[in-house]
């Protein structure tokens, strides 16, 4: 995928979220258009260059041809009836986590039929005979926190959770290289750890509060066109901070109802994460899933009404039911 292909993908993504929501600030919606605009100006005022590769015009939004893989119905955000529980991913990434605790999260995960439980590789095989004969997937991540490694070093480690067990592989992305604009890297990378996981699904990490809101729609773009089956805002990790509203919904507009969006990072409460899902998410990593199922309850729910207005629910998140969990874990 091109610049030109990138720029024209994040005016289209902010035009329709001015057209949609308007919850971008007018700064930041500037911001983009401004550096899309300029950059397609100039190259359209540039005279030709001999032997240089045509320009490819953007595919829309619409074209599937160049998308990733198909998701499935459950992935999508949700429209009706859902269980809270659904949309968890139980996550447990500290590094002086123990096999006590890894044990604990996989007997909370069994209880409630999590998503998912998300750990470090170490713990994969663990995880893998405790959810056995369970709907819980066991997730584990590559190239985390930083993203700087190698994409070899990435794939190899991605190849190895997935032999141990993982059914998903969330990765970071070479976040030095999108910060730069090197998208081809970005891309080559994504891929190699696509390939190398054989079949897993495969959520990115774009650490979008590190990025301008161009580089969270070319990111996402990026990542599906690399084949990637999710895009995730955050490791939880990053001092910059965690999901946002306007990262998820940005997410969702450039991959549309192809990939998944997975919110991460800071989503401690159940006013919190049920503004996430109507922004778009599909996932949500946290720790913080038994509390949101002794808040909203283990049943189906027509989430409908709580999307319209999360901040409703504050009330009970406050009350103590649905807080941050002890010990000052960054999910």
């Amino acid at each position: 995928m091109n610049d030109s292909e990138l720029d024209a993908i994040a005016l289209e993504v902010v035009r329709r979220l001015k057209e949609r929501s308007g919850e971008l600030r007018d700064a930041e919606l500037r911001v983009v258009t401004r550096g899309a605009a300029t950059r397609s100006a100039g190259r359209a005022a540039a005279p030709p260059v001999a032997n240089q590769a045509p320009v490819v015009v953007a595919r829309p939004l619409e074209d599937i041809s160049w998308r990733g893989p198909r998701m499935v119905a459950a992935w999508t955000p949700a429209a009706g009836a859902r269980r809270v529980a659904d949309f968890v991913d139980h996550t447990l990434l500290k590094p002086e986590a123990t096999r006590k605790d890894v044990l604990k999260l996989c007997a909370e995960a069994r209880e409630h039929r999590f998503a998912a439980v998300c750990v470090n590789p170490c713990w994969v095989e663990l995880c893998a005979a405790e959810l056995a004969g369970t709907d819980v997937a066991v997730a584990s991540v590559c190239g985390f926190p930083l993203g700087a490694t190698t994409s070899r070093a990435k794939a190899a480690e991605a190849g190895e959770v997935v032999g141990r067990g993982a059914g998903e592989v969330d990765m970071v992305a070479a976040l030095g290289h999108i910060k730069g604009g090197e998208w081809g890297y970005v891309e080559d990378d994504i891929r190699a750890v696509v390939e190398a996981s054989r079949g897993a699904l495969v959520k990115v990490i774009i650490e979008s509060a590190i990025l301008s809101p161009e580089e969270i729609v070319k990111a996402s773009a990026v990542a599906k066109v690399a084949g990637a089956h999710f895009v995730k805002t955050s490791t939880g990790f990053h001092a910059a901070g965690g999901a946002s509203v306007t990262a998820v919904r940005l997410m969702r507009l450039a991959v549309g109802d192809d990939l998944g969006v997975k919110a991460a990072g800071g989503v401690r409460d159940c006013a919190t994460a049920l503004a996430m899902i109507g922004a778009g998410a599909s996932r949500i990593g946290t720790s913080s899933g038994v509390s949101f199922v002794g808040c909203l309850g283990p049943e189906p729910l027509s989430l409908a009404d709580l999307l319209k207005q999360p901040e409703a629910h504050a009330a009970s998140c406050r009350s103590g039911s649905c807080a941050a969990p002890a010990g000052g874990q960054v999910y």
